[in-house]
């Protein structure tokens, strides 16, 4: 069974996660060849892991999973605790490959580290594994499960420098397994457990009756909505946004706000309207007309988000320095139009298909592209003028 989730994750010849290692060591030589120097807590360090992997786990649990679309798999002569060990193995093994690895390959080659950080970074992925999966599948104690996290989560950061930090968060995944093992595997079902809304058309427009252009915009803002993850991360840009300027410190003016404006483009969730949709990208390819009532609309909503992370980046650049004109403001609707423009364009012409979990969405090399484009035009710009 696990490697039935494994080969449907990975690929039959896990051709992904040979993908994904070859990226992680890439990326490793490539910073210690430029010899960067970070020095990060323990703490610190366990403490990403674990959100990154309990994020990662979170989002292929709570998303629409073709691996358990059919009852029928439920239907074999096998207890239903080692399909749970199954499952969860599998989408544990694909978070950490996919996700948690290169945040390892980053940390591990800016920080000398140890074994025992290795291992506590290890230990943590694991425990974040099982505890997403508990708290997924058992509703009705979420309560209690956060409750009893936190309380593992402080006491293992306070005692983060010594041998305790272990001997808690692996005791704690034992636990944790041991409760999984009771659990009905149906708990991970798309239609039995709790899931935040990921895809799907109709929960977005239910509860709209038909209209005429407002429609469109009732779509949008009710897919954030309905899709919290995507709203979250959305707010999570915009925070970005208003902290970007102190990272830049005393570099040029033009430097700063093209290279703030360029990055703000890169905005996954609403970037991949059709893509995380077949559904509704059906319905747009065929219906006549959809071309201009949804790709014109749908432009200007990418616009209106992208600008408001602009216009949040302009008001604190001004803040820390003191200043600001009326070319700032141009300069951002120039490269907000460009970048709902190019999105739109990419969604159209060049759709994410074939994935497999909402992370290949997210995660895919083309959400670069706009804004690469937008920095390599704006950088000959400020060359030749």
């Amino acid at each position: 069974m696990w490697k039935g989730f494994a080969a449907y994750l990975f690929g039959s010849r896990y051709e992904k996660a040979v993908k994904n290692g070859l990226i992680c060591l890439f990326v490793f030589c490539g910073l210690r060849q430029a010899e960067v120097s970070v020095r990060i807590a323990p703490g610190i360090l366990y403490l990403m892991t674990g959100a990154v992997t309990i994020g990662a786990m979170w989002q292929d649990l709570s998303a629409k999973n073709e691996a358990l679309a059919g009852k029928n798999l439920f239907m074999l002569p096998f207890s239903g605790w080692r399909l749970t060990a199954s499952y969860v193995g599998a989408l544990g093994s694909y978070a950490v490959i996919t996700r948690t690895g290169i945040l390892l390959a980053v940390v591990l080659a800016v920080s000398p580290w140890g074994m025992a950080e290795l291992t506590g970074c290890l230990i943590c992925a694991l425990y974040s594994i099982l505890a997403a999966a508990l708290i997924y599948g058992e509703s009705r104690k979420r309560r209690l499960i956060f409750l009893w996290m936190g309380g593992t989560v402080l006491l293992a950061l306070w005692l983060s420098g010594t041998w305790l930090f272990h001997v808690i968060l692996f005791v704690n995944s034992l636990a944790a397994a041991f409760f999984l093992k009771g659990m009905d595997a149906y708990a991970f079902y798309e239609g039995e457990g709790f899931r935040f809304p990921v895809f799907g058309t109709a929960s977005v427009w239910a509860g709209h009756k038909p209209g005429k252009g407002i429609l469109i915009w009732n779509y949008f803002f009710r897919y954030l909505w309905c899709h919290k993850n995507y709203l979250i991360n959305l707010v999570i840009l915009w925070g970005v946004a208003a902290g970007l300027p102190l990272f830049f410190g005393q570099t040029e003016r033009e430097f700063v706000l093209t290279i703030g404006c360029s990055l703000l483009t890169l905005n996954t969730p609403v970037c991949i309207l059709l893509s995380a949709d077949p559904d509704l990208e059906q319905a747009v390819r065929t219906l006549p007309g959809q071309r201009m009532r949804f790709v014109l609309p749908y432009g200007m909503f990418l616009f209106a988000c992208s600008l408001a992370g602009d216009l949040i980046f302009l008001c604190s650049f001004w803040l820390k320095n003191g200043q600001g004109h009326i070319s700032d403001v141009c300069l951002a609707l120039i490269l907000a139009g460009l970048g709902s423009a190019g999105s739109v364009l990419m969604e159209w012409y060049f759709p994410i298909r074939r994935w497999k979990t909402p992370s290949d969405l997210w995660h895919h090399p083309r959400k670069y592209v706009v804004p690469g484009l937008l920095l390599l035009l704006t950088g000959i710009f400020w060359v030749l003028f």
